[in-house]
């Protein structure tokens, strides 16, 4: 095969690098789909005329409660879907500690 050009040398990753790359892969799924459902959370509450505005992550659910205290329906519709922003926020921070971990201790990640 050789003697006929019909080999080709492939690079294989080794198994650490992998398990980077996996642990890099679901940290941002995560992310997005936090990101995603926060801008779903927005989208909501405009086509009822309440407009959430500039706030961080972290002020971003008690905004919600607020605009959404004098609705109950309405509330009871959002409630599932902050729970469930919140879990994929602490699960992504939880990744995001491993992968501070791990940058820590390698020396070309912290050059």
């Amino acid at each position: 095969m050789m003697r006929v050009n019909l080999f080709r040398p492939v690079h294989v990753k080794t198994l650490t690098s992998q398990k980077r790359r996996a642990l890099l892969m679901a940290r941002k799924l995560l992310q997005d789909k936090a990101i995603a459902i926060q801008n779903d959370i927005r989208g909501l509450l405009r086509n009822f005329g309440l407009k959430v505005g500039m706030v961080g992550a972290v002020k971003f659910e008690p905004r919600i409660r607020e605009l959404t205290e004098g609705m109950p329906d309405l509330a009871e519709i959002i409630e599932p879907l902050l729970e469930a922003r919140s879990k994929l926020r602490e699960t992504f921070a939880a990744l995001h500690r491993k992968l501070l971990a791990i940058v820590r201790d390698d020396a070309v990640c912290r050059r």
